[in-house]
């Protein structure tokens, strides 16, 4: 795959990096015997069951079954993709990250050799200082404070001030072609048809957008008070679209809003830049906008990676529901089982940045709670349309819900909307939604009997309830009372992988054998291959596999019941498993040699064996005759 972070890099990233060190700087951990403890930060617990191990550079959950790696924590945690995981944890480590493959073209965040985020972090601080010092900051001072701003809450954003002028940024900045060349590129210089280059942004209140990461990457200007918006000078202007920064993807006041949205276990959505800074002054903390477009796939996809709770903020009057149907159609395909998407519409003529000034903050709250769900106004909007008290009118609004419908991925929302609609039409689930195609069940301890299904949590993401999100209720799956010899096997070489050569007295073994074998032959290879291989080195190998799943949970397994064995206990227990599977290897071998040996035998009868199979008669016979004497 082009483009992949070469997995030596990783093996050596995950060597470098201290699990505990990493977790301790997110979440206080408490030495607990050979092992560091805490209350777990993905659920609520009174009593800590979060476990961080120093030796397997791992940790686990026993209440709600989270685990994983250094890079996993970052991933579950501050909701990081796999990449930006390894990113921050190389940055940390003083490595920077190569690319296996020569094909892969990383984004281009340079112009003439300057690097456009620091770039962007120089107009941030020119415009921030405008706002502190220049000859006309008055203007935009008394603007703030009418709008009911603090000091500290436009500090806290970051906003600042674009004097009136063509050139008051290219002037400070862009002295040279180069630079000049960079902010043409990052959007903040403009060119007009005759060539003329100058200030996108003049006599404006700058709001600095940050990525996920938290760099700045383009500004939202929101013009000073004016009778109306002038021709080629809108009310509200954005960067345009540059090599850092995609309208489509970033989402003003996320990066701010991360603490607040995972206290609140909620995200409100709202349209302007104004509206979160506006809450934000009021102590709602947890809003974000969109940057004057409609909500994408992407912006939903990013926000379900801190919260499975959306609230979208529109007016009431006929552009905010026609807004809302729009964010409720892209919504759809995102939806899965435990995410909730709700809408909250304004009296006319209201927005967040007045609504809340009017009600206060328990006030808007208690609005947002009361927000309508998304089912409800999936079902309210197609009911407007069609009339059900008519044949013709249930027809047309089961064809209206169909194509929504199968926009859903399969799951028990999709099941309950489909029979809500079928009620309402009087017909059959079968006329709204195809029916899958059943898949005949298979037994995965049929195809790699160390991969089946040992228990999982079943405790699911979490309820709604009385316009909070309720943690997920943990219901620790019981563990097994066994492990097949293969299995502990695996478990124990994840667990133990300094121990690997003792693994390499079952190399002459084979998948055919002894059933399962090729995964402890795959990890032994890997735990030889790796400097100082750990628990976390061997699972990052199989990030992604269809049975990765299985593998962290045998690197969880208590063997002998005890949670944590030391090494000499690791060491005897690997020894006498090792014996169990030679032991199962010889039976195996006796069960062929005895039917092959019975084949021979009953052909000798019928007509007589060759030279050659008279032989192997004989040899059989002597194999046979051995096992059963020692």
């Amino acid at each position: 795959m082009a483009g992949r972070i070469p997995q030596h890099f990783i093996d050596e990233l995950l060597n470098r990096t201290d699990v505990v060190d990493l977790i301790d700087g997110f979440v206080p951990l408490k030495k607990a015997g050979a092992n560091y403890k805490a209350c777990c930060p993905f659920h609520g617990e009174k009593t800590p069951s979060f476990t961080v191990s120093p030796t397997k550079q791992f940790y686990h959950c026993f209440g709600c079954g989270v685990n994983g790696t250094a890079i996993s924590f970052l991933m579950e945690y501050d909701h990081m993709e796999f990449r930006e995981a390894v990113e921050t944890l190389a940055s940390s480590a003083g490595m920077e990250v190569p690319q296996e493959s020569q094909s892969f073209t990383p984004k281009n965040t340079q112009s003439q050799g300057i690097d456009l985020y620091q770039l962007m972090q120089q107009v941030e601080g020119f415009y921030q200082t405008q706002l502190r010092q220049h000859a006309t900051k008055d203007e935009a001072v008394a603007y703030l404070k009418k709008r009911g701003l603090s000091g500290d809450v436009a500090k806290r954003f970051g906003l600042g001030f674009s004097p009136e002028g063509w050139s008051h940024l290219m002037d400070s900045l862009g002295d040279t072609a180069p630079a000049q060349k960079a902010l043409l590129d990052t959007g903040m210089l403009t060119k007009n048809e005759k060539g003329r280059v100058y200030d996108r942004f003049r006599n404006r209140i700058m709001f600095p957008i940050h990525d996920h990461r938290g760099r700045v990457v383009g500004f939202g200007g929101r013009v000073l008070e004016q009778a109306e918006p002038q021709p080629g000078n809108p009310k509200y202007l954005n960067s345009p679209e540059t090599p850092i920064f995609h309208k489509g993807s970033e989402l003003y006041g996320l990066y701010a809003a991360r603490g607040a949205i995972k206290e609140a276990e909620g995200v409100l959505v709202v349209e302007g830049y104004m509206d979160v800074v506006a809450l934000a002054q009021e102590g709602i903390n947890n809003a974000v906008a969109t940057l004057g477009t409609a909500t994408t796939a992407m912006h939903l996809q990013r926000l379900f990676r801190h919260t499975p709770n959306i609230t979208f903020s529109f007016d009431g009057d006929r552009a905010g529901r026609a807004a809302a149907w729009k964010a409720l159609e892209t919504s759809l395909p995102a939806m899965q089982d435990g995410h909730q998407v709700s809408f909250l519409f304004l009296p006319d003529g209201e927005d967040p940045d007045t609504m809340v000034k009017k009600v206060g903050k328990e006030g808007f709250e208690k609005l947002v709670q009361e927000a309508m769900p998304m089912p409800e106004f999936l079902l309210e909007s197609l009911k407007q349309q069609a009339d059900i008290n008519r044949l013709d009118g249930r027809a047309k609004l089961g064809k209206l819900a169909k194509p929504l419908l199968e926009k859903m991925q399969t799951g028990v929302l999709k099941t309950l909307l489909v029979e809500r609609v079928a009620s309402l039409t009087q017909v059959a689930s079968s006329e709204l939604v195809a029916q899958p195609a059943k898949v005949p069940a298979t037994n995965d301890s049929e195809s790699q009997p160390w991969t089946n299904d040992w228990g999982q949590n079943k405790g699911g993401q979490g309820r709604w309830k009385k316009g909070k999100w309720n943690k997920r209720q943990v219901e620790q799956a019981p563990r097994p009372a066994s492990l097949t010899p293969v299995r502990r096997a695996v478990s124990l070489l994840l667990q133990f992988p300094k121990f690997h050569a003792e693994y390499s007295m079952l190399a002459p073994i084979s998948d055919t054998q002894v059933r399962g074998i090729e995964m402890v032959h795959e990890l032994r290879a890997v735990a030889e291959s790796v400097d100082k291989a750990t628990t976390a080195t061997l699972l990052e190998r199989y990030r992604g596999e269809s049975f990765a799943s299985t593998l962290l949970k045998l690197a969880n397994h208590h063997h002998n019941n005890i949670e944590e064995l030391s090494e000499d206990e690791a060491l005897t227990l690997i020894r006498a498993n090792n014996a169990k599977i030679i032991d199962e290897f010889n039976q195996v071998e006796l069960a062929r040699a005895e039917q092959a040996l019975e084949n021979l035998t009953r052909k000798a009868n019928l007509g007589g064996l060759s030279e050659q199979e008279l032989e192997r008669q004989q040899a059989l016979k002597e194999y046979v005759r051995n096992c059963y004497s020692s």
